[in-house]
């Protein structure tokens, strides 16, 4: 994903292009790069838009709706369908979120939290000891899902999701056109606002519900 990531980040310089920052609900943000054979897609959404809240996950419902979320977003394939006659297979997806207490309790196989958890692990003994004081820090370093970062995120309540796709095409040529299905999954958002450099060209677009493929 580092070369994936360098590799689109490059062709959007030369491109002069900057990725869309602000966070509006009803609206999506894309970029897409192609470089040869590889298309890499980067899609960030709020949290409104794709689970229908964007306070940290309170109850087992709200968990669900993150976690399904997720699995909708993580088969790429299904939701951007590159031209048919370029062949282009998904080879990559990451999928991240702003959603604490999903990403800190299930999301570790998505993103290197591995090592922050077992740090965790680690200071298990201030059971032990019933430090105040050790366990006060852990909870500040660690545990800010309940105490210092569900705060923050909820002051703006502004949480987003984001997803990284790589596909491979076979006749990356023919990659002409893009279509999805994202307004049938996720009714709340009203537009996608995509960055779009090929091999040849660059494209800004919007989608919306009645014109969900773009070509060029």
């Amino acid at each position: 994903m580092a070369i994936a990531t360098t590799s689109a980040a490059t062709l959007a310089d030369e491109a002069s292009y900057q990725s869309f920052d602000a966070h509006v609900h009803g609206e999506v943000a894309l970029s897409l790069a192609q470089d040869g054979e590889r298309v890499f897609i980067e899609l960030t959404a709020p949290g409104n838009d794709v689970v229908g809240f964007e306070h940290q996950p309170k109850n087992a419902a709200d968990q669900q709706a993150v976690e399904d979320a997720y699995a909708l977003l993580r088969d790429g394939g299904k939701r951007f369908q590159l031209a048919e006659a370029a062949n282009c297979q998904l080879a990559e997806t990451k999928v991240t979120s702003s959603f604490d207490d999903y990403n800190e309790h299930h999301g570790h196989d998505e993103h290197h939290g591995h090592d922050e958890h077992h740090d965790h692990d680690e200071h298990h003994d201030h059971n032990e000891h019933h430090g105040h004081d050790e366990h006060h820090n852990h909870d500040e370093h660690y545990g800010h899902d309940e105490h210092h970062g569900h705060d923050e995120h909820d002051q703006g309540n502004h949480n987003t999701l984001s997803v990284n796709y790589q596909f491979v095409c076979q006749t990356p040529q023919a990659f002409t056109e893009l279509k999805t299905d994202w307004f049938s999954l996720f009714p709340n958002t009203e537009a996608i606002k995509i960055q779009a450099v090929t091999d040849d060209k660059v494209r800004v677009d919007t989608l919306i519900r009645t014109k969900s493929h773009i070509q060029w």
